[in-house]
């Protein structure tokens, strides 16, 4: 097994706290431009207002040129919450008199000037001077509420998927660890499972259904030396070995979509689908008797037995009939058409008929004629790719043995 990197159990979590963040933020600034917005609105209505008010109010001292009146009257309007300064200028804007708190920031107010009008003429001008911070106050415990919030959310929402990540990644690294595979890169939980259901993926095909024709290859397999071997053997050694040979075939089969056909004279025959002609039914054959043959030579020679194999290939477009007869007798014919090309093969050979042995889909296989005058073909090597998918292929098959 190579290392797993638990890759997934961070980068979720620092996708939800960079997520969480992101978002918060950008709600975040637009609620303070909000909050500012209507902070705004209510000071400038309120300033406007007291403005308007206050230069009501002294129009008649302006007239009679009553300082101290002016003064009582910005005195009693600095009373109100939420002003700094009030000012009363005459028409040259000179200053009369003047209002304000101790310790004001110039840039925290907000002026709002009105014109002391007399008959059309104006006599002075008011200034209320209001502060900023009074008025958005109100809000900012609102916004510091919604910080609060959101960073309590954001730890949540960061614990909780951090725990989810370590649970999540610790059940993909227990389903990686069920199969075979040594992964030397640098790949994260997903990427490793990905890695190591590949072979098992790249072999699983669905069975046509409802088709009129569909396309089948048939591989056939001889034990040419079972004969031999069961005159030598006694009967218990020799039906465990049998038994261990069929789960063999039975694992091949049911990892590379093939169906196990009724045969006799010590062969084993898979049919293998594809719905169109240039499917990998072909492929998947051919894989399957590699596997098979690596698999006899690797397993049932440690029990001290070697077992002779020989194959052949054979495909051909089919056409089902709804008769269950009919279908089982062509598919006898077809094994008693391979059986000529089983009794060519050599021990450890697999032979192609021409119709597979000249199909494009094999034109990486290294392949070469049987001879000038035979239409047949022999499996010299699989490709390093594809040997590379059965290797990882076998180790799926012997993960149990």
């Amino acid at each position: 097994m190579g290392t797993t990197y638990k890759l997934f159990a961070k980068r979720l979590p620092t996708l939800t706290l960079t997520a969480t963040l992101i978002i918060g933020l950008v709600i975040g600034l637009g609620l303070n431009f909000q909050l500012h917005t209507l902070a705004s609105q209510q000071r400038n209505n309120l300033g406007s207002t007291l403005a308007s008010q206050l230069a009501k109010i002294v129009r008649d001292a302006v007239i009679h040129q009553d300082t101290l009146s002016l003064q009582v009257e910005v005195d009693e309007m600095l009373a109100l919450e939420g002003i700094q300064r009030a000012s009363v200028y005459d028409a040259s804007n000179r200053l009369l008199v003047q209002a304000q708190h101790e310790q004001i920031t110039a840039h925290q107010l907000s002026p709002h000037t009105r014109p002391i009008d007399i008959e059309n003429t104006t006599a002075g001008y008011v200034t209320i001077e209001l502060s900023q911070q009074y008025f958005f106050a109100p809000y900012k415990e609102l916004l510091n509420l919604f910080i609060f919030f959101w960073l309590v959310i954001t730890a949540f929402l960061t614990l909780f998927s951090s725990h989810l990540a370590k649970k999540v990644s610790a059940r993909l690294n227990r389903l990686s660890q069920q199969l075979p595979g040594d992964d030397s890169e640098n790949l994260d939980e997903l990427g490793i499972l990905e890695r190591r259901l590949e072979p098992l993926l790249a072999t699983r095909r669905q069975l046509p259904t409802d088709q009129t024709t569909y396309q089948s290859s048939i591989l056939g397999i001889a034990c040419k030396n079972l004969p031999r071997l069961e005159s030598l053997l006694n009967r218990e050694h020799f039906e465990t070995l049998m038994t261990r040979l069929d789960y063999l075939v039975d694992d091949a089969a049911d990892l590379y979509g093939a169906t196990r056909l009724s045969s006799s004279h010590y062969s084993i025959h898979l049919e293998f689908h594809s719905t169109d002609e240039d499917g990998d039914h072909r492929l998947r054959a051919i894989y399957c008797a590699t596997a098979l043959f690596q698999l006899t030579h690797q397993l049932l020679t440690t029990q001290g037995v070697t077992v002779e194999l020989a194959g052949a290939i054979s495909s051909a477009p089919q056409s089902p009939s709804t008769s269950k007869l009919l279908n089982e007798l062509n598919h006898e014919n077809r094994i008693n058409g391979l059986t000529s090309l089983l009794e060519k093969s050599a021990v450890g050979e697999i032979l192609l008929d021409n119709d597979t042995g000249s199909h494009p889909s094999l034109a990486e296989i290294d392949l070469s004629p049987l001879s000038e005058n035979d239409a047949l073909y022999r499996l010299n090597a699989l490709n390093d790719d594809a040997q590379q998918l059965v290797s990882r292929q076998l180790a799926l098959l012997t993960r149990n043995q």
